[in-house]
């Protein structure tokens, strides 16, 4: 578990977390225990297989999100790093880490928060702020029955959330995130001849090149880095960082102490 290495992650100069699918909202988050909203309660008694149904789930699921404040999931690592200088990156797209009390300068979301909307298509750069368009949604739902989706103003395509997925990867709009991944690589440049403690939480494959394959690159590199990677199944290490890095067969939840 964790406390078995807040003695390395206080003797580091630098401590880089990365947080994968394992620590995901919809692995940490009991939407139907915590949205009691009777509208979205029924949603999940309707036909999974309808898009509009999904769609309209996924309206409530991401204004919930947006309106968390101080979840307790990643206290254990709140408490673990506080007073250190560190940076912490998440392959996730769902915004949870910037609802925790990490410091929001030293977090960098590369794959989307859901905190905009785009075009579809994209017919151009633009970005739309998603909190007031998801209750908008909402609004129209509950009084009228229908499931709505907005549209692009600019040329009338559906909007969708500013997320990469593998669906989306090729028209992902990266504006939003463009300034913390600036302090992310400028961060990255202070690690040279550090002593550098890497923690990776739950990362699997869907996008190695994040920081899954950069994190064992640092490690093998500079000579005082140590890496440590957390995973149920995807935990496993390269011969070359032997005495370098070391895994731990676990799901990522647990590493932290949180109840499920």
């Amino acid at each position: 578990m964790l406390k078995d290495y807040v003695s390395r992650i206080q003797d580091a100069d630098m401590v880089l977390v990365g947080i994968g699918p394992e620590l995901s909202a919809h692995k940490l988050v009991d939407f139907k225990k915590e949205i009691t909203n009777e509208h979205y309660q029924k949603l999940l008694e309707m036909n999974d297989g309808d898009d509009n149904v999904r769609w309209m789930r996924q309206v409530y699921e991401r204004f919930h999100l947006l309106n968390l404040v101080q979840v307790p999931y990643f206290k254990v690592l709140e408490e673990a790093l506080c007073q250190k200088n560190y940076f912490v990156i998440t392959s996730n797209d769902d915004g949870l880490i910037f609802q925790s009390g990490l410091e929001k300068g030293r977090l960098a979301a590369p794959c989307g928060s859901g905190d905009f909307f785009q075009c579809e298509e994209p017919c151009s750069e633009q970005l739309y702020p998603a909190k007031l368009g998801l209750e908008d949604l909402i609004c129209h739902y509950e009084n009228t029955g229908e499931i709505e989706r907005l549209e692009c103003p600019k040329c009338g395509k559906p909007l969708i959330f500013n997320i990469r997925t593998e669906d989306t990867k090729s028209t992902y709009i990266e504006g939003a995130y463009l300034n913390s991944w600036a302090a992310y690589t400028k961060w990255l440049q202070g690690t040279l001849n550090k002593k550098l403690f890497i923690l990776e939480l739950g990362e699997g494959f869907n996008v190695p090149s994040l920081f899954r394959w950069p994190f064992e690159k640092m490690a093998f590199y500079n000579e005082k880095a140590y890496m440590v990677r957390v995973n149920r199944t995807l935990y496993q290490i390269g011969e070359e960082l032997k005495g370098k890095a070391e895994s731990v067969k676990m799901d990522s939840r647990d590493f932290l102490g949180i109840e499920r």
